[in-house]
């Protein structure tokens, strides 16, 4: 498969026995591994010498940002989003997970319920009630093979016992970008309810239709500005998940100030290699990443193509992230993720994602593993 900018994304790399979480999951099984959200391409070739440079200074100590970094994430959402940001609006976090935490930590104090999708990744179900808070679950809705929050029906839903919405944009899983139209609606729900809106972004990068455009929730208007948390991270788009950074975008001072005094003795300082890595993602990456976004769509192509003739499996379009999503339910499997490990594949099972008739298919690997993957998938139903 030709790769665009002569980046490489078809050499398989040998991750077992790295203490990867995806692969050493299967360690000595004849099992194929495309289920947690990472991929299993090397990072950019200037990310990596950025590392290694970093490396060679040799001391590791305590890593603190400042106004200059923190402008960078700044310059980053106004060159891809026309989004302004200011840089004292960026707080630094190891992980999207831990801010969602903080969020609700320290904007719940008097208030039970968090709002949250009923279908999306499973921290989104854990972090309410690891928090102390109850999840109230939003309905999700599948019209025209879109997943997505049912606004209609968000629109009627009381609110009076939440204080913060827990989102994700892009949709994971099901890789739905929503529009603006929808953004502006879900605004003036948070709006009319009092709420803070806390939306996790980190595939905001990974975006495989051409004609579709993520739009920050925090450009939708200036009270979305003022009453959110957008979270963000180099972690998926440039494969560093592993060096645990990651960036929460708060302009409202007050609530900005409660997140900041939530992280003591919680949130340690983050990794500075991590630091490296994603500073150097947003300076130096988008050529990089606009060749692995043309790889992921010519992967997410071929897998429609092959499950419009897999009997059983329905994968529906997505617009957005690695991570397809797998309609099993004709199949009528007691146990899916043990269905597909029998055969050869692994996969994230639905039940986490609060829908069992689905699994989550991740794709961001080399096109000879996906085809290794699909055969086995094709033997088995056959």
């Amino acid at each position: 498969m030709t790769n665009s900018n002569s980046y490489d994304f078809d050499t398989v790399t040998e991750r077992h026995n790295t203490h990867s979480l995806k692969w050493d999951k299967y360690k000595g099984q004849d099992i194929i591994p495309l289920w947690v959200a990472d991929t299993d391409f090397k990072v950019a070739p200037a990310i990596q010498q950025a590392i290694e440079e970093r490396v060679q200074h040799g001391v590791f100590g305590y890593t603190r940002t400042d106004q200059e970094r923190n402008q960078v994430v700044a310059d980053y959402y106004k060159k891809k989003y026309n989004c302004e940001v200011q840089g004292d609006w960026i707080v630094w976090v190891p992980g999207i997970v831990a801010s969602l935490s903080l969020a609700i930590r320290s904007l719940s104090k008097q208030h039970k319920q968090v709002l949250t999708p009923d279908m999306v990744y499973p921290y989104f179900h854990t972090t309410p009630a690891a928090a102390g808070k109850q999840a109230n679950h939003l309905a999700m809705t599948y019209a025209q093979d879109r997943v997505r929050i049912d606004i209609d029906a968000l629109e009627k839903r009381n609110a009076t016992e939440a204080k913060v919405m827990l989102f994700c944009n892009p949709q994971n899983p099901g890789g739905a970008v929503y529009t603006r139209t929808e953004l502006e609606r879900i605004d003036a729900y948070c709006k009319a309810n009092n709420l803070v809106f806390v939306s996790d972004e980190i595939h905001a990068d990974i975006i495989l239709d051409e004609d579709k455009r993520h739009l920050p929730y925090l450009d939708v208007s200036p009270h979305a500005l003022n009453n959110s948390i957008v979270l963000g991270a180099a972690s998926k788009a440039f494969n560093v998940a592993g060096l645990a950074c990651s960036w929460a975008v708060i302009a409202n001072p007050e609530i900005r100030q409660a997140f900041k005094d939530e992280m003591h003795g919680i949130i340690s300082e983050i990794n500075p290699l991590g630091f490296t890595a994603t500073l150097t993602a947003l300076t130096q990456g988008d050529d990089w990443l606009q060749a692995m976004n043309t790889y992921l769509r010519h992967n997410r192509d071929y897998l429609m193509t092959e499950f419009a003739d897999i009997r059983g499996v329905r994968m529906l379009p997505l617009e957005s992230t690695f991570l397809a999503w797998l309609d099993v339910s004709e199949l009528a499997l007691e146990d899916p993720v043990a269905f597909f490990e029998a055969a050869g594949v692994g996969l994230s099972a639905g039940q986490g994602f609060n829908d069992g008739n689905f699994l989550r298919l991740n794709f961001g690997c080399p096109r000879s593993v996906l085809e290794q993957a699909i055969k086995r998938i094709k033997k088995v139903l056959a």
